[in-house]
């Protein structure tokens, strides 16, 4: 199989995956995300006060599908552009560094072959580098998915759309602004390199125990296992960073940029709260990542087989 084709294969599955998943999991990440600015604002309140939150902002316009899924459209935007990417230039990025570092002639053999002769390092180097360049193109697009979804429908200094918040943005805080949150996020890039890694050595480790030494779909329930263990993984391990990130792209740090500075804020979490702190809201995004990236992985594998 051409590498150019793999590639192809890959974006368009990760854009179809990252579409589907983004869409059944969306009132999740609401929670998740009111839950992490709450570490800054009001650490007391918990997972019960944001939901009952939603409910009665739900009265005013009396939907609540509308307020539940405030933010669908630049939170679609943004995961399935995200997800196509990342697929996409990790495939890329393990055919280079297989190519660099272990034989150039790696276009003779499948993607399959080249992969099962690749250790964590290889995994590790190549997710940290898709991850990353990820991380720096889609930054402006989690600013305003942020923005518009720690507030109501009916806040007063709420984004009326995407475009809405992309005027307002440059407005008032330049092209800077859109790229509030990127010093966490470059660091959050590690919790895709961890799983990238658990996910592919556990799955290549797998197809080795079996024997197995050509290409082959996975089962959904093999699948469910090997992404939900890899997810719990990642997910804990970098956690921090991704409140840090919510936080420092949210309205409130437009306003107090002096608190919202990186080593003031980590600073001022831990004082309230502890190591604690910088974990709040970490179990719903676990009932929110495990699902929505089994649902992702479970797509993507079998999609990338019928392309």
């Amino acid at each position: 199989m051409r590498n150019d084709t793999q590639l192809q294969k890959e974006i368009v599955a990760g854009l179809t995956a990252g579409t589907v998943t983004t869409i059944a999991t969306h009132p999740l990440d609401l929670v998740k995300l009111r839950l992490q600015l709450l570490a800054t604002s009001n650490s007391a309140l918990g997972y019960t006060d944001v939901i009952k939150n939603i409910f009665k902002e739900s009265k005013l316009n009396n939907s609540v599908l509308q307020e539940a899924y405030r933010g669908l459209g630049v939170n679609l935007i943004g995961n399935s552009v995200a997800w196509g990417l990342y697929f996409g230039l990790y495939r890329y990025s393990k055919d280079t560094l297989f190519t660099l570092w272990i034989d150039q002639d790696a276009q003779k053999r499948t993607s399959f072959q080249n992969d099962s002769q690749m250790g964590p390092l290889m995994y590790l180097a190549s997710a940290a580098l898709s991850g990353t360049a990820t991380a720096v193109l889609t930054n402006p697009i989690w600013v305003i998915k942020t923005r518009i979804m720690s507030t109501s429908t009916n806040a007063q200094k709420r984004y009326k759309s995407t475009l809405d918040g992309i005027v307002k943005i440059y407005e008032k805080e330049g092209i800077r602004g859109f790229w509030r949150g990127l010093v966490p996020s470059i660091f959050g890039v590690a919790q895709g390199a961890i799983y990238f890694t658990a996910y592919d050595s556990l799955k290549h480790r797998y197809f080795a125990s079996k024997n197995i030494k050509s290409e082959q779909r996975l089962g959904n329930l093999e699948n469910i296992v090997l992404t939900s263990v890899s997810k719990m993984i990642s997910v804990t391990a970098v956690y921090p960073f991704q409140l840090l990130k919510s936080n420092l792209q949210s309205f409130d740090a437009v306003q107090n940029e002096t608190s919202y500075r990186l080593s003031n804020l980590v600073s001022s979490i831990y004082k309230k709260d502890g190591v604690r702190g910088l974990y709040k809201g970490l179990s719903a995004n676990l009932v929110r990542a495990i699902p929505s990236t089994c649902i992702t992985f479970c797509i993507y594998e079998n999609l990338r087989y019928l392309l």
